[in-house]
């Protein structure tokens, strides 16, 4: 099926006027599309608000000034009151909704009135009706004539900003908190790893990493947007960034291996505490501390913790672990965040929260025997800490409901973790025919809808860096958060992608679901295009003691003109699957070049996605090519070798143009004095992006030597 694509204004032809009727409805009249999707929309009679008529603000109430969009700034503020003025009333009247993010937004009359209980009510209020204007303006209709009663179903809504792998270019950081503040998120987890400027354990700190000073600014002015910035400081396992270097080495729980610190030694917890003092001076006035503290991997292995592990399991070593860090933390006014899987894991329950195989009455048979466990050593919980229990499927999983009754019958606090980002290098995962294992957009809501339904309070969504992609592909998964956390059983996932294209770039195509599928089709396919087996991210096991990874041994081999045909029969069935990418790629390049010129905004993110379209595509190009010199025909594998040689000079130029597209928003390499942090982590192999065309420079090299052998140069 083809879509065209349209501006909004000529679009408006297409669409139909709704007008106040007095009535309570889900929506608003189309145009008119609010992300995230008001709890209670009410349609009124009488006038609305039109484009370009609202010109004074009037402030009831003693407070600043919001922050506020493009169009409201204009707004002149005065204390007369006529037509055209927009209302801001702080009220404690019991009249609004009683979270203080919550607000009611009425228009009427050509004016428009806020009411909150908070200041956070009346700038969430004004994030709504900038987009109501933003669209009264694209489509040249007035805003209708209504009443929004709105809230959050959860107060604590989250984006994870990880940067282990890469710097963005400072001023993206400070648009990607406006961009959030838009979707009505409160809070960003940076991810620092080495990439905060500690002046305390100065050896940690990446040469161009971001100063204390930089970080607190960024805190201030994101808390005049109502999000707060929290920062994560890995502490027990994750650690490489730390103990990769000598200077720590006696600090590992394992001579060899870089991933734990050993939770006995004092030591530890010298390093680890200045490092939380530095990240709490660089985030003013935040009131968590995510310390990490998952995947352990290996514990209770050393001289100093065997013992420990033998007598009273290694969850107590955990439970050590947590309970230091956390009195740190509440001695220095945070609260801590914590990742749940390790005490999980030690009570046998953890497999029952992810696994797909596991069925109510195995849960809870798990459950029944882990959960003694855990309640023996109840007493050694911290109160003080928020349990983050992470899924980033579907969350229905038995054990992954049991884990959040639990957390509440022992009175814990807990906090859910979905995720924008996961598994993916080029684009991040979204499938949704994979049942309670669907990752992506599908995943984001159902996890914040059961988290409603729990009456679990916060919301925390991922975003991986371990493959690294590029933060602009984040965002179609960052407001799906912004979404469902603040109106869990809202949209419908794919009117959810109609608002999100809206939004935020202008346009409207009703196909984006398949054509997202398509692109990540492709990004599989070239994950594995070149392996024997698997794909080229999929080395991934914290105990290894890697320099780095090797893929040599993992390529398939060439084609044998010894024996032709051969190779193709071997991989017949992917190369048929390049055949279909190939298909795919026609239309889906077309397709992004037509977003790109028809959005109103953001024209970077379809530039960005051409970009990793066009070096996907490289790899079944190069597969099709070696088939073409598969055949017993000296003439016809000739002219499939200069098929070969065409299609390695684009893929040099796509990877050429990709490094520029990054390179306008990243860093795209460290500086030589960096010290190289390698492990299992696809993006930890190297200091520039090359770490992406490893498996592509030893490829094109064999192909090159393997050309030269058969005499086809």
């Amino acid at each position: 099926m083809k879509y065209l694509l349209l501006p909004f204004a000529i679009l408006i032809l297409l669409l139909p006027v709704v007008t106040g009727t007095g009535i309570t409805t889900d929506t608003l009249p189309e145009p008119f599309l609010v992300v995230p999707q008001p709890r209670k929309i009410e349609l009124l009679q009488g006038d609305g608000l039109a484009s370009g008529t609202l010109a004074n603000l009037k402030m009831t109430g003693e407070f600043n000034r919001p922050v506020m969009g493009a169009i409201l700034s204009q707004l002149t503020e005065s204390n007369m009151a006529g037509s055209g003025t927009l209302t801001l009333k702080l009220d404690h009247t019991g009249l609004s909704p009683a979270s203080h993010e919550g607000y009611v937004l009425t228009v009427l009359g050509g004016d428009a009135e806020i009411v909150a209980r908070g200041e956070a009510g009346l700038f969430y209020g004004c994030q709504t009706l900038e987009q109501l204007l933003e669209d009264a303006r694209d489509f040249r209709i007035p805003v209708p004539a209504c009443k929004i009663t709105d809230s959050p179903a959860l107060s604590y809504r989250a984006v994870q900003i990880d940067i282990k792998h890469h710097l963005d270019h400072m001023n993206i950081y400070y648009e990607s908190i406006d961009r959030l503040a838009r979707y009505k998120i409160n809070a960003v987890i940076f991810e620092v790893e080495d990439k905060l400027r500690f002046r305390r354990q100065p050896l940690v700190a990446a040469p161009q990493s971001i100063s204390i000073d930089e970080m607190a600014a960024l805190t201030r002015y994101a808390r005049e947007r109502h999000i707060e910035i929290t920062p994560l400081v890995q502490g027990l396992g994750h650690a490489t960034f730390i103990l990769k270097h000598e200077h720590y080495a006696n600090l590992r729980e394992l001579p060899y291996n870089r991933w734990a610190f050993c939770p006995l030694d004092e030591g530890t917890y010298d390093v680890l505490f200045d490092m939380y003092l530095d990240a709490i001076d660089a985030t003013p006035g935040s009131r968590y501390l995510h310390i990490g503290g998952d995947e352990i991997g290996n514990i209770g292995l050393c001289p100093r913790c065997k013992p420990t592990a033998d007598a009273e399991g290694e969850l107590s070593l955990n439970l050590y672990w947590l309970k230091r860090v956390c009195e740190f933390a509440e001695k220095n006014g945070r609260i801590p965040i914590f990742w749940d899987d390790m005490p999980l894991k030690e009570a046998g329950v953890y497999r029952s929260t992810y696994s797909s195989d596991i069925d109510f009455e195995q849960a809870s048979k798990d459950w029944e025997n882990g959960g003694p466990i855990l309640e023996r050593l109840i007493s050694d919980f911290p109160k003080n800490c928020v349990y983050n229990r992470w899924n980033y499927s579907m969350a229905r999983q038995p054990g992954n409901i049991f884990a959040l009754d639990w957390y509440r019958d022992n009175g814990l606090q807990a906090m859910i973790a979905t995720a924008a980002q996961t598994g993916g290098c080029l684009f991040p995962l979204d499938d949704r025919d994979l049942g309670v294992s669907s990752h992506g957009i599908a995943a984001i809501r159902s996890f914040n809808q059961l988290a409603a339904e729990k009456e679990v309070e916060g919301m925390f969504c991922t975003a991986w860096d371990d493959h690294s992609p590029h933060l602009e592909t984040f965002w179609r998964g960052f407001i799906a958060s912004a979404e469902y956390s603040w109106s869990p059983n809202g949209r419908m996932l794919d009117e959810y992608d109609i608002a999100y294209l809206q939004r935020e770039y202008g346009v409207s195509f009703p196909d984006y679901t398949n054509l997202y599928g398509k692109l990540r089709k492709g990004a599989a396919f070239w994950e594995k295009a070149f392996s024997r087996e698997g794909n080229r991210t999929d080395l991934e096991n914290a105990l290894f003691n890697l320099p780095g990874l090797a893929f040599t041994d993992r390529l398939i081999a060439l084609p044998d003109l010894q024996n032709p045909g051969t190779w193709s029969t071997k991989y017949e069935q992917r190369l048929g699957e390049a055949v279909l990418i190939l298909d795919e790629f026609q239309h889906t390049s077309k397709v992004l070049d037509s977003l790109q010129q028809c959005s109103r905004k953001n024209r970077y993110h379809w530039g960005l996605f051409s970009a990793i379209n066009d070096f996907q595509v490289a790899a079944p190009r190069l597969l099709l090519a070696l088939k073409q010199c598969d055949v017993d025909d000296t003439a016809r594998q000739l002219a499939g070798a200069e098929k070969v040689r065409n299609t390695l000079k684009e893929f040099d130029k796509a990877w050429e143009d990709l490094q520029t597209v990054y390179g306008e928003t990243r860093f795209v390499s460290y500086p030589s004095n960096y010290v190289p942090d390698r492990y299992f982590h696809f993006a930890s192999q190297r200091e520039d992006l090359t770490w992406m065309i490893q498996v592509e420079e030893l490829f094109h090299q064999m192909i090159n030597r393997w050309m030269d052998a058969n005499q086809l140069q």
